[in-house]
């Protein structure tokens, strides 16, 4: 129940059963694709950072793609 209250659902209290437990599910597939998204854009900023083992292009490429990202992030598109 609390994981309804604390994602917009000040009324969850008042929710059948069926319909807490299909809210938290939508709740939960959010959360996770947050996550996910996180994680996508942590590892695109590592693999933007210099390093010995990978070629410079690549990297540069890697910079290029995540400012791409964080750009569409920040527009909304």
């Amino acid at each position: 129940m609390s994981l309804l209250l604390d994602h917009g659902h000040p009324t969850a209290l008042t929710y059948p059963v069926w319909m807490v437990f299909a809210e938290a599910s939508y709740v939960v597939k959010r959360i996770n694709a947050q996550m996910a998204s996180e994680i996508s854009l942590l590892q695109m900023a590592l693999s933007s950072i210099p390093n010995m083992s990978v070629k410079p292009a690549a990297t540069k490429k890697a910079a290029k793609e995540l400012s791409k990202q964080l750009k569409g992030l920040i527009d909304g598109t």
